[in-house]
């Protein structure tokens, strides 16, 4: 990776301004032709691979070939051959579709390992080094955290994630934010969380308090400066696999005229995906205010304010109601099943949400959340999708009746639909974006038994991936990220996060 200076970032604003982001369904699927990552024009053929489709009409398929042609899937079937072809020979292989990751926050890579969840009193401190970490963090830093870690979604065999951007205090590093997670080469969304105001600075002495409320605080003139400017400089093409979403600063005990203002002003710059982080109250917000009733949907209904971009994360206890307000709206929801364990000792919080979620028939998907802390190792966040349907009678219910395919369904074909990406990915399907995941069998701890799903969701790793296509473009072969020097990024890391921690360690709350 070559070294970017804010020299580099204060030049994004002479990019071209070009037309906005989706339009119709017709411009959506437009999108299944990446630009900006260089889709070789030369077909793949993967040859005899075992094929965990995820589709519900082709199921499981043994021995099957895959034509990749102009980053799409063009046809899924035996002994199929085409001149010129670079061909991937997978007999004994499982090809699956590209994992979809509706939430996590790329911005968190470049410290990862500063704290830890497995020591929960350690990790209570997380909003005051979050505080800390964001004004300590340079262009250069952010777009390091958002390449590599696209680098390591795509590595881990997540080729679509939602990165819920809320650690960018100006225009300089949302930019590079932004710029580092699209020159990834990973797909889906930036989601610029509107608001962020913090206006202290390493060696500073500041009121907690203070800190706390300028960590998101109302979104101002210069907040929509740098949403438009992200739109017109780094996510201006609507070909491209990563496009712009916001995340507004209202929300819970906002009023709902002001979330009107604002969520009207999103949808006015055609972006279509509104990301909020939701929460039940402990108790209700007043009237007139989201929160007033449940977790704030039905405020938001009566509004009329609900809509197929909004796109909520946690959300542990919607009601049965909320879900269907969210079902026929076409609303979305992610659960981060791994990091919510903790959340059954929160008295408005709970166990995840997506198990009724998805047999309310909502789009669900879940997500990572916070990489600061967790595994990188996407299977282990698919299984914990299983098990914490237990922690509920309700969700112990639901698990009774599940296949490995229905949790499998969280991270492909229903989690891409979480993304407003349904049409485009999630399944091996022909005229899909060839988002695709070869996995490697032979290891010994690679059950042989049982069908494709249970032995993916029960046995697979991070380790077993072979290779990993984004749009069609070969980005990991063999069990190597092709053209990533991850000894130079890891060094690059190291750097930063030994002057992100000297420079959060001056700041002092009070």
């Amino acid at each position: 990776m070559t070294k970017i200076t804010r020299k580099d970032f204060l030049g994004l604003s002479a990019a071209a301004v070009t037309s906005t982001v989706f339009g119709s369904s017709a411009s959506v699927n437009a999108m299944q032709v990446t630009s900006g990552t260089g889709n070789s024009s030369r077909p793949t053929l993967i040859r005899d691979a075992d094929l965990l489709t995820m589709d519900p009409e082709l199921q499981e398929m043994r021995g099957t070939d895959v034509l990749i042609e102009n980053g799409m899937i063009s046809a899924v079937g035996k002994g199929l051959s085409v001149e010129g072809a670079e061909v991937v020979e997978a007999s004994g292989m499982i090809l699956m579709p590209g994992m979809c990751d509706g939430h996590r926050h790329l911005w968190h890579t470049v410290d990862a390992g500063r704290l830890a969840k497995t020591q929960p009193g350690l990790y209570s401190t997380y909003q005051e080094w979050k505080m800390r970490t964001i004004v300590s963090m340079n262009p250069e830093d952010h777009y390091l955290a958002g390449y590599l870690g696209g680098l390591m979604a795509i590595d881990s065999g997540v080729t679509s994630v939602v990165d819920y951007a809320h650690g960018q205090i100006n225009a300089e590093n949302a930019l590079a934010a932004g710029k580092g997670a699209k020159d990834s080469g990973v797909g889906g969304w930036f989601a610029l969380q509107l608001g962020v105001s913090s206006t202290y600075k390493p060696g500073d002495v500041v009121p907690l308090s203070v800190a706390d409320s300028q960590r998101i605080a109302a979104t101002t003139d210069t907040h929509w400066a740098t949403a438009e400017r992200l739109q017109k400089e780094v996510f201006s093409s609507r070909t491209d696999i990563m496009q712009l979403g916001l995340a507004p600063s209202t929300g819970m005990g906002s009023n709902i005229e002001d979330i009107n203002k604002e969520w009207t002003r999103v949808r006015g710059m055609e972006v279509k995906m509104l990301a909020a982080h939701v929460h039940k109250p402990v108790s209700p917000t007043p009237q007139g205010t989201m929160g007033n009733r449940d977790s704030g949907v039905p405020d938001l209904q009566a509004a009329g304010l609900l809509g197929p971009d909004y796109h909520l994360a946690h959300a542990n206890r919607l009601s049965s109601e909320e879900l269907k307000m969210l079902r026929d709206s076409g609303g979305m929801v992610c659960a981060t099943a791994m990091g919510e364990f903790p959340y059954m000792a929160s008295a408005n919080r709970g166990p995840s949400v997506h198990g009724r979620s998805r047999a309310a028939g909502v789009a669900t998907g879940i997500g990572i959340d916070v990489n600061l802390v967790l595994t990188q190792d996407y299977f282990e966040h698919a299984r914990a999708a299983f098990w914490s349907l237990y922690l509920s009678p309700e969700g112990t219910e639901i698990a009774k009746a599940y296949k490995s395919e229905d949790t499998l369904d969280f991270v492909t074909a229903l989690g891409a639909k979480a993304m407003r990406l349904g049409d485009m990915t999630g399944t091996i399907s022909v005229g899909k974006r060839a988002d695709l995941v070869l996995l490697r069998t032979d290891r010994i701890g690679f059950a042989m038994l049982g069908s494709l799903a249970d032995r993916v969701l029960n046995f697979g790793s991070l380790a077993d991936i072979d290779s990993v296509w984004v749009a069609g473009r070969a980005r990991k072969r063999n069990g190597r990220m092709i053209g990533v020097d991850w000894a130079r990024l890891k060094s690059q890391v190291a750097e930063a996060q030994a002057r992100i921690g000297s420079s959060a360690a001056s700041i002092t709350f009070t």
